[in-house]
């Protein structure tokens, strides 16, 4: 077999095909939950005994590793120059008058 050089184009049916998960990254999440899921009961009791920032403190590092992470949003517009409104007040009196002549109205 000829080795590979830089700028070949790869192999056919080389590699990973597409929509097949990394087995070591699912055995692995496998792994780490069943060990989780064994001590669930014991980690409980521990972490009581606990001050509340060590707990939150072990909880975050642990939990990336069973759920999924929110993407980061780096958004970073800024906005410049004029910002103009159009405001629209219509009054209308207690008595619908739109004359505003209502002698009747109390003052």
């Amino acid at each position: 077999m000829a080795k590979f050089k830089i700028g070949d184009p790869k192999p056919i049916n080389s590699g990973r095909k597409p929509g097949v998960k990394n087995k070591t990254t699912q055995e692995i999440r496998d792994a780490i939950q069943k060990v989780l899921a064994d001590k669930v009961d014991e980690l409980a009791d521990d972490l009581a005994m606990m001050p509340e920032f060590k707990q939150w403190t072990i909880l975050s590092a642990v939990a990336k590793y069973v759920m999924p992470t929110l993407a980061k949003n780096d958004n970073d517009t800024t906005l410049s120059g004029e910002i103009k409104y159009n405001v629209n007040i219509n009054f209308v009196d207690a008595h619908n008058d739109p004359t505003g002549d209502n002698e009747d109205a109390e003052s």
